[in-house]
């Protein structure tokens, strides 16, 4: 997949969504100001997450950035919505947009859609297809660990969760004007929950907590404020799975993995470190079964670690 953006650059923290979907409704969007506002290229694009024989649909709704996004995009503008093309993608500045559904039968229901940037876009090998058992949906980013919960719900299986504040925008700006979007996430794999666990004493003490994080799947879920000054209005959750986690640093100070200049660190001085700074890097693989990242995960992971080892 080609083409770089500037936002892909070490002076912005980013939330990057790599997926397969199909993309649809390519238009030319007016933009109020005026004669000499130009409109803007934007899209679609239908997410396919799960099994491939029985795959669930997130809407992606999408500014074109990237200029050869653009070329590709535009070739679709006038095509018939019946023969959408399936796509692989990367879009990036994510966030949840909060409405009130109009459609017939729905009319005042809370309604949520998640937007961004399209960074690139490229047609999909329906032989790859055929060799794919199931569509993945990944987001990666950075941010900082938050309200880490042992949950025992009456009607399924516990499960830990957390909140991730991943970091947005500029990364040379003062710490009150820095961005975030909070991300709640289910921990689904044993690593990436005994990682968080290992986290919780620090959490507790009030100390920063910065992963690089990956998730699959993302969903925004609606809902109407019920009390303070949104009252009535509708808000947006981002919602996903924390399947790994690649980087931590504990007050900026990293503790997984281990640096080379602590694993060579003789055993007895180990003993002396604090407890809660000694995460178990023997979770930090990804296990056998797992597939072969491609050339593309391997570059979005290598970038976004650098991004945080540096932060």
């Amino acid at each position: 997949m080609t083409n770089t953006t500037s936002s892909e650059k070490k002076g912005f923290f980013d939330i990057h969504t790599d997926g397969i979907g199909y993309l649809q409704r390519a238009r030319m969007v007016p933009v109020k100001g005026g004669r000499k506002a130009d409109p803007y290229l934007a899209c679609t694009i239908a997410a396919q997450v799960g099994p491939v024989h029985d795959p669930i649909t997130r809407y992606f709704d999408v500014n074109v950035a990237g200029s050869e996004a653009k070329n590709f995009v535009r070739g679709y503008l006038d095509a018939d919505e019946s023969k959408r093309p399936l796509v692989r993608f990367r879009s990036s500045d994510l966030w949840g947009d909060a409405f009130f559904r109009t459609s017939e039968g729905h009319e005042g229901e809370p309604g949520g859609s998640l937007k961004g940037r399209l960074l690139k876009i490229e047609p999909f090998d329906r032989t790859e297809l055929a060799q794919l058992e199931r569509f993945e949906l990944i987001t990666r980013g950075i941010g900082y660990l938050n309200k880490p919960q042992e949950v025992e719900p009456k009607d399924r299986d516990p499960f830990l969760s957390c909140v991730i504040a991943a970091l947005t925008g500029p990364i040379d700006i003062g710490q009150e004007k820095r961005e975030y979007r909070y991300i709640d996430t289910i921990v689904a794999t044993p690593e990436a929950r005994n990682l968080v666990r290992r986290c919780v004493p620090s959490i507790d003490e009030k100390r920063r907590v910065l992963i690089a994080f990956r998730l699959d799947d993302m969903q925004a879920d609606p809902f109407i404020y019920a009390k303070g000054d949104r009252a009535g209005q509708p808000g947006v959750n981002l919602k996903s799975t924390l399947t790994h986690i690649s980087l931590i640093k504990i007050d900026g100070h990293q503790v997984h993995p281990k640096l080379q200049a602590q694993a060579d660190t003789p055993t007895s001085e180990d003993a002396n470190a604090p407890e809660d700074e000694g995460i178990d890097d023997s979770t930090a693989d990804v296990p056998p079964s797992s597939p072969a990242p491609s050339e593309t995960e391997v570059q979005a992971q290598e970038r976004e670690l650098a991004q945080a080892a540096s932060f």
